[in-house]
């Protein structure tokens, strides 16, 4: 399919789909069970009026004078609402609705993402806050928790609404207090995606029918990427690859039904020697190493870009990618095959058999300690993130920023079983402790250049881990 696909054939296919296929998804079975067609509606109820739905209230019809004030909201990106965007133009009437209502103005900043923390800590000891709402990562927040630098939302909020995000919740639940939020769906994280080109050239299994019957498995996914691996030019040198991946050996882990690291009783738990841990590390050993199915970024030299494996696929040197969603936008932008988007597959010794989407870098907003009458800021937070009527109306339209990313209507409902069945688990402790992400990154290098057993670099890598996850615990 073209890019750009129009949005209203985006939403005729989407609903054809949904009938057909996620009739039964609320069920977390193995394979999604049978679906009847769903019978037409009688004569008697064709004559009546469709129930209309029931506008929300409007919640805090108080009125507060704020005095002029700037409220600053920062993240990494620009999230000052953009006129003639999807959304944009009720996002930019909103907004100057609620400034000369409240007298107040939003004022949106940029602090990169390598300095959130730092500028965060700093402003917070200082005793002026950088910004009254920061935008933070989940893997972030256990520290700043601790050292007691953000406010506990419970006071301001009610998170039983259905407008915020359950997982946002959940992550920043520390003591039964809630330190994040967010709106909405939360961003799809872990994801696969496939290149349609290749696995048609090469005759290859569809995908989205081995994962709507759920059959997709790490054997599947082996097979397929065998298949796909080929010299193309007859040199003699493979040039097109199977899979490729960035913390695809994570991934696997997750899918096998394993954590990488713990915490229990207050102490941190290493489960590198975990038998499940060990199988997944082992395939993605034999993935690169055995099948040679795997793309070896060092084939590029001794210091390839980090992310030399997305510019392989999107340049159609790789049928399948794991990675994180948000790189769809550069493949969209510049990637001249269609590609379609899967969920990680199903582990051997996973006993749930159920599919995984390995969640890190979860973004949500925060309230700072010593940001001035916080209960202010969190009052405007509350009207600002009010889901509009329509949105109210229409319960998929949480699809529309995905219309002009993905190249087809099922990709479309690849996000949605993920949504339906929380298809999603947590990188936890290890995200948060940057020296250990630091020491394994030494570790996936290993894996790729095949020098060392995964044995052998479990060893060498074990203790200094393990010193330090405690270390992070203990500070």
């Amino acid at each position: 399919m073209a890019k750009g696909f129009s949005k209203l054939l985006v939403l005729l296919m989407a609903c054809v789909f949904l009938i057909s296929i996620f009739a039964g998804c609320a069920r977390k079975t193995d394979k999604p069970t049978d679906v009847t067609e769903e019978p037409a509606p009688s004569e008697e109820s064709a004559q009546k009026p469709p129930e209309q739905p029931t506008e929300k209230p409007e919640k805090n019809e108080e009125v507060r004078d704020l005095g002029g004030r700037v409220i600053k909201v920062a993240a990494w990106w620009d999230m000052t609402p953009q006129p003639g965007t999807p959304g944009g133009d009720r996002q930019v009437a909103r907004r100057e609705e609620m400034e000369k209502k409240y007298n107040f103005k939003f004022e949106y900043i940029n602090i990169p993402w390598d300095q959130v923390v730092e500028t965060y800590t700093s402003s917070v000891l200082a005793g002026d806050p950088a910004a009254d709402i920061f935008t933070v990562e989940d893997n972030w927040l256990v520290g700043l928790v601790n050292k007691g630098f953000v406010e506990p939302l419970d006071q301001w909020f009610d998170f039983s609404e259905e407008k915020w995000d359950p997982l946002a919740k959940k992550l920043s639940t520390f003591d039964g207090k809630v330190y994040g939020m967010t709106t909405g769906k939360w961003w799809p994280k872990g994801i696969m995606f496939f290149n349609k080109k290749i696995f048609e050239r090469e005759n290859l299994p569809d995908p989205y029918e081995l994962l709507f019957n759920g059959e997709w498995t790490w054997e599947k996914m082996r097979e397929i990427a065998k298949a796909a691996t080929k010299d193309t030019d007859g040199d003699g040198v493979i040039d097109q690859w199977g899979i490729a991946g960035m913390d695809m050996d994570l991934a696997l882990i997750y899918t096998n039904g394993a954590t990488f690291a713990d915490i229990k009783d207050g102490k941190a738990v290493l489960n590198l020697r975990d038998p499940k841990v060990v199988e997944a590390l082992n395939f993605y050993y034999e993935l690169a190493h055995v099948d040679k199915s795997l793309y070896n970024k060092f084939t590029y030299g001794d210091s390839p870009p980090w992310d030399i494996a997305a510019t392989m696929f999107q340049d159609g040197k790789i049928a399948m990618f794991w990675y994180q969603y948000w790189k769809i936008d550069s493949f969209r932008d510049n990637m001249a095959d269609d590609y379609g988007i899967l969920l990680p597959p199903i582990g051997p010794s996973d006993p749930d058999k159920k599919y995984k989407c390995l969640i890190t870098g979860h973004s949500f907003q925060t309230i700072p300690k010593n940001v001035k009458n916080p209960e202010d800021v969190a009052f405007i937070w509350d009207l600002w993130t009010e889901p509009f009527p329509e949105d109210l109306q229409d319960p998929d339209a949480w699809m529309e920023p995905h219309f002009d990313r993905v190249r087809d209507e099922k990709s479309l409902q690849v996000l949605k079983y993920m949504y339906d069945n929380e298809c999603f688990v947590h990188i936890g402790l290890f995200g948060a402790c940057k020296p250990a992400v630091e020491t394994w990154w030494g570790a996936q290098d290993d894996l790729i250049k095949g020098e060392k057993t995964v044995a052998q670099i479990i060893d060498e890598k074990f203790d200094a881990l393990q010193a330090a996850f405690d270390d992070f615990l203990a500070n």
